[in-house]
């Protein structure tokens, strides 16, 4: 599985979700605290109004792509849209930070049942479990890095931002690596041609034993 390109690809571009994903949950009250005059029941309030964002993007974004004919496209919409995000809520007043914090939400949470349509039209049936199982393992490794590699840079720097800039930049590379996914077309087969009239069809011709 590990020697398989694609499978490579898909668990590159599904660690960077997780990752985001877990590190704004542990993060987000840490960074809401930081408007003034925050507490500790207004931060709980106030972080969860990401997550509602989330829910209304997630579900519009699962209409979008039932109508998409390649599910790529809006998945590389997700992860860029969390990176800006990421990236603004970094750079922003506290209380911006909060709104860029809930585009960046509406990002990477559609991001993550967007990407696991594509391993199903994209790997072949017989490899197919074991293959989301692969992915999964090693995607969901980034929710051990966050916790961990966010607390370390907060140590070290006393800020969170150099993390939040590190998360759009993953984010971005995601969106990136999208672009090199195989991904099966499903075509309608044409029409059958009109046998001509008073013509008996091949079907028709062969003895019922035959059929």
């Amino acid at each position: 599985m590990l020697l398989n390109p694609q499978i490579l690809l898909l668990c590159g571009i599904y660690f960077p979700v997780q990752l985001s994903i877990y590190a704004n949950t542990f993060w987000l009250p840490s960074i809401v605290k930081q408007i003034p005059g925050t507490t500790d029941l207004s931060v709980g309030f106030l972080s969860a109004i990401p997550w509602v964002c989330a829910v209304f993007a997630m579900y519009f974004a699962a209409k979008w792509q039932d109508r998409a004919k390649s599910k790529r496209p809006l998945l590389v919409v997700a992860l860029l849209v969390a990176a800006v995000g990421t990236f603004a809520a970094a750079v922003a007043s506290p209380v911006l930070a909060l709104v860029f914090l809930a585009v960046a939400a509406m990002g990477f949470k559609s991001a993550s049942p967007l990407f696991w349509t594509i391993p199903q039209s994209g790997l072949h049936p017989l490899v197919l479990a074991p293959a989301i199982a692969t992915i999964n393992s090693l995607g969901n490794l980034g929710g051990f890095v966050a916790p961990f590699g966010f607390g370390l840079i907060k140590e070290q720097t006393g800020s969170v931002v150099p993390g939040m800039f590190a998360l759009a930049a993953a984010s971005t590379l995601a969106a990136g690596l999208v672009y090199f996914l195989k991904e099966r077309t499903t075509t309608s087969a044409p029409p059958a041609a009109e046998a001509p009239e008073g013509a008996a069809s091949a079907e028709t011709r062969q003895p019922a034993a035959v059929r």
